[in-house]
């Protein structure tokens, strides 16, 4: 169901904003995988972007190096190939530099293939992007029960993901309004009127990439909360959870896993304003601390559970592109660090390497091997006196390895590892001495 909502602009006018209207069917293929593949349908919208009830006048241009490298026509760290359907010329150039800083983002062997139409929608519905398909991934280090965005799973497998007789997939399907009051300009200076485009297509392509999870609320046919039965949380999406639901955890910590599903004590997690990520780089973007999510007391759906949240990331924050809202007058065209840091929590590797921390001053971490089967040798280049705390988390932000230690010639072996699962793990290295630390992924065979 194509949905419009209602708000207040700041002239007081009426003004129909930010619906992704996308009702996805989204395709799950088992582990155990058979010729007839299982199919499922989200049928609550992916993202509705709202704006802030007032105009905010924001500029956050992409990284430096991002627009040189764009400027210069030099090619990114994945090839994004986009069939354009009805955009003019302005549209698309900003559409299409929205995937280019994307692009210069995130690393994937494989092309992503993005279906974008722009044409009118209906009063003031503006669109969104969303996922085209989920489907799980076997082998060594990946969860049981995990759907990922088909463009994740292609980047984890190497390999694309098509349905015969078709040999390539589309990965994001994105549409936009042809008739809202977007301002299609590059450089991050909209009107204090106007909604920039370039930021909600970044925003949406993010979407698109996997962040989302698949918390909701069962709603009647009018997309409201269906009381009959009564309210409750839902997280499991027939079974399978996404990349996001299984680093989300309240304040207790409790992750969100744990809680009946669905349950009435579910839609309380969802509705508590105590919602976090554990993801260990992204907590280690945001200096340590887990990033808010949204969880406001009302549960909005397409805006609850699969942002950050507004109030920790506001207006002008250099994080905050992945809130719930973005202002007329705003624009953010930098993913930010902590997004980019759960992307690469969740299996996107970063374009340039993995993050670290603004203050790290370790010049080189070599860990290896990886995959690893019963011990791990980290190498330092410098500071070669120090102390490290080394710290092994599972896929929830666990600890399950904690120690100090000092190298011995440059190298830290860490042993007796030999008796955990097979699975996808983070390790982070933290100088003792300075506090520096980096979060590396490693594989247990």
């Amino acid at each position: 169901m194509k949905k419009n909502y209602a708000i207040n602009d700041f002239n007081g006018k009426i003004i129909m904003l930010y619906g992704l209207f996308l009702l996805l069917s989204i395709s799950i293929y088992g582990q155990s995988q058979s010729s007839e593949n299982t199919i499922i349908n989200v049928d609550w919208d992916v993202c509705r972007y709202y704006p802030s009830p007032n105009s905010h006048k924001s500029t956050i241009k992409a990284p430096d190096h991002i627009r040189q490298k764009i400027a210069n026509g030099g090619g990114g760290c994945s090839n994004f190939i986009v069939n354009y359907n009805g955009f003019t010329p302005q549209a698309e150039a900003a559409f299409q530099f929205a995937v280019d800083i994307w692009s210069n983002s995130i690393e994937s062997p494989v092309p992503i293939r993005v279906s974008a139409n722009f044409g009118p929608l209906g009063a003031g519905v503006l669109g969104g992007a969303g996922p085209a398909s989920f489907r799980t991934v076997s082998g060594s280090g990946f969860p049981a029960n995990t759907a990922f965005p088909i463009a994740l799973a292609e980047k984890l497998t190497g390999s694309e993901i098509a349905s015969p007789p078709a040999t390539t997939s589309t990965d994001i399907i994105a549409t936009f309004s042809s008739t809202a009051n977007f301002y299609f300009g590059l450089d991050a200076n909209p009107p204090i009127n106007q909604v920039d485009f370039v930021s909600v297509v970044l925003h949406e392509l993010a979407h698109g990439l996997g962040f989302l999870g698949f918390g909701t609320v069962p709603t009647d046919n009018t997309g409201t909360p269906d009381p009959n039965p009564p309210v409750v949380g839902v997280l499991r999406n027939q079974g399978f959870l996404s990349p996001w639901d299984i680093f989300i955890e309240n304040g207790t910590p409790t992750a969100m896993t744990s809680f009946g599903d669905p349950s009435a004590a579910l839609l309380s997690e969802f509705t508590g304003n105590n919602l976090f990520s554990n993801g260990p780089i992204a907590t280690s973007q945001n200096g340590g601390v887990k990033p808010s999510t949204y969880a406001p007391a009302t549960f909005s759906v397409g805006s609850s559970y699969s942002h950050w949240d507004n109030s920790t990331f506001p207006t002008g924050n250099p994080n905050s592109l992945m809130t719930s809202s973005i202002a007329p007058g705003e624009a953010i065209h930098n993913p930010g660090l902590v997004t980019l840091g759960f992307m690469e929590d969740m299996g996107w590797s970063i374009c340039g390497g993995s993050l670290s921390v603004k203050e790290l001053t370790l010049d080189t971490i070599e860990v290896s091997p990886n995959p690893f089967n019963s011990s791990i040798t980290i190498r330092v280049s410098n500071n070669f006196n120090d102390d490290y705390n080394i710290s092994v988390l599972d896929i929830n932000g666990r600890v399950i390895f904690n120690e100090t230690e000092k190298p011995i010639n440059g190298s830290i072996a860490i042993s007796n590892l030999d008796e955990l699962e097979s699975a996808l793990y983070f390790i982070k290295i933290t100088n003792k001495n300075n506090g520096a630390s980096i979060t590396k992924k490693v594989i247990k065979n």
